[in-house]
């Protein structure tokens, strides 16, 4: 069974962004990294949000997170971690979403192929970490919060993702409705990486420009 190392990855990122080329060398030393072009097909053909997709790309490798598991980035304790899948050296290595960010045996998987893992994903897209089992501090959004409140206020995208995939939306228009995230991604008040993510996280369509532009972009 490998460590964790690739759950501290994820972790540290949606904690602290990204670092300098320098700072993420010593952050990560002597962590063994794998990329996988068929895994990055596989995966982001499924809405599996990919590594590559954000800011510097993959610069420690592959990684692939499931969305719709995002849980709330402001627990009581622990780090919250979406189902996450990495490339080993021969083969692949899934990680279910866990509400402290731990990685018990039992929340990990090794595949010796890409076919293996392919049989695998529609248990890890299935998952989800009990309610029960994570609490949010002070309850969540206030009353009278608004996802604008949220976009202009929390710096770490990951941390922002999970809370517009979590937010208690309105069904009626007004500055609790989701249009206010869609007004965001418009006005470039909002990525579109962190725009794709809520999308997937909250099972909702992609948006069909994102795709072509994610496509043709030459740095995408």
């Amino acid at each position: 069974m490998p460590t964790s190392k690739p759950r501290k990855k994820a972790a540290a990122k949606k904690k602290q962004a990204r670092r300098t080329e320098h700072e993420t060398n010593l952050l990560f030393a002597n962590t063994e990294s794998f990329v996988s072009d068929e895994g990055e097909a596989l995966l982001t053909a499924r809405g599996w949000i990919s590594e590559r997709s954000q800011p510097g790309g993959a610069d420690q490798g592959d990684a692939w997170y499931w969305m719709p598991s995002q849980l709330s980035a402001y627990l009581e304790e622990g780090e919250p971690v979406p189902t996450s899948v990495f490339p080993l050296e021969t083969g692949f290595v899934s990680q279910l979403a866990t509400p402290d960010g731990s990685v018990p045996p039992e929340a990990q998987t090794e595949y010796g192929s890409l076919e293996e893992l392919e049989a695998d994903l529609e248990r890890l897209e299935a998952y989800r970490v009990p309610q029960e089992a994570w609490t949010v501090l002070g309850g969540g959004p206030g009353p009278e919060e608004t996802p604008a409140d949220l976009i202009d206020s929390i710096a770490e995208e990951w941390e922002l993702v999970a809370e517009l995939i979590h937010f208690p939306y309105s069904s009626e228009p007004g500055p609790r409705s989701f249009e206010e995230v869609v007004r965001a991604r418009a006005e470039g008040r909002l990525t579109d990486y962190a725009y794709r993510s809520v999308l997937a996280g909250r099972g909702q369509p992609s948006d069909p420009a994102l795709t072509t532009e994610a496509r043709t972009d030459p740095d995408g």
